[in-house]
């Protein structure tokens, strides 16, 4: 049983896409449902919040200083102030949809993936960054995108399509960016809960967050599960590491179902949880595309 404890006071309906950076020793977080963009302050736990978006999925760094802001149906640099705009539009004809996860790979490629909010078609698809103005579907019949995840190698790509309740793998050309055939790692049964974020240590461990479940899965590159982490929320959503060295495990959450359903609210749902852990994590680097200029 690992010892979990809330970094700092901030609840989000529905936390996601935890980031650790190095330069401000911060924690970027985001709250989808309120559209929040939260910094943490590592030695404080102070969070600083900002209205993005109505539906903001991810705030992740690029390389030139700037950040790229997800805006459910585009991408758009984040600006000075005020709310971010969707300057690259993604799936724009098919409203039912979202941007949902975005990870960068070791080379700094910017991946992202859709879903489909009533979670009936897989219309949508994993998409690769390819320019400030273009994005390409490189894994289509994507139902519920979630997360995205690399080998400390970078040769090979996992992803979590969460409706199908399965962990799949990729072979990955980390000169190309370029993934090869879809297979299954693992598969989940629906009483465990329904996977939604990972993130991969430096030994190539994937850690998945089991929404609904009370706990994160351990899985090996292999596909055995070596560990059931017992988490103190119901909706854990995503793991992540943190900390100068990495060595602290962060797990946002949610309490959207409990509130829309008249369930209590506990303590710890929505916050930020952290716990020690003796393998670090893997630190991506920033993204080599800007949007930052593109009108």
């Amino acid at each position: 049983m690992r010892d979990f404890r809330p970094l700092g006071a901030a609840r989000s309906r529905l936390g996601e896409n935890p980031t650790w950076r190095p330069d401000s020793r911060e924690l970027w977080h985001v709250d989808v449902h309120n559209g929040l963009f939260r910094r943490t302050d590592w030695a404080t736990g102070e969070t600083v919040d900002r209205k993005v978006g109505e539906r903001v999925t991810f705030v992740l760094p690029a390389a030139d200083g700037s950040a790229i802001v997800s805006v459910a149906h585009g991408l758009g640099s984040l600006p000075a102030s005020g709310q971010a705009e969707p300057q690259l539009p993604i799936e724009s004809d098919l409203p039912t949809t979202s941007i949902n996860d975005g990870k960068v790979d070791p080379r700094g490629r910017l991946w992202f993936d859709t879903l489909d909010r009533p979670q009936r078609q897989d219309h949508c698809a994993l998409y690769r960054l390819d320019a400030p103005d273009r994005a390409s579907p490189q894994v289509p019949g994507v139902l519920l995108g979630n997360g995205i995840g690399w080998s400390p190698s970078g040769d090979r790509m996992y992803f979590v399509d969460s409706r199908r309740q399965r962990i799949d793998a990729f072979d990955y050309d980390l000169d190309t960016g370029s993934p090869g055939e879809r297979r299954v790692l693992a598969e989940i049964p629906e009483a465990e809960g329904m996977p939604d974020g990972m993130a991969v240590d430096a030994e190539g461990v994937v850690w998945v967050a089991l929404y609904g479940g009370w706990q994160l899965h351990r899985y090996s590159p292999a596909g055995e599960l070596l560990e059931k982490v017992a988490v103190p929320v119901r909706y854990p959503t995503c793991p992540g590491f943190a900390g100068p060295d990495l060595t602290t495990l962060v797990v946002t959450t949610a309490y959207a179902y409990l509130q829309d359903e008249g369930e209590p609210i506990g303590e710890l749902d929505g916050a930020v949880l952290a716990a020690d852990v003796d393998v670090p994590g893997l630190l991506p680097p920033p993204s080599s595309i800007s949007l930052e200029g593109l009108s």
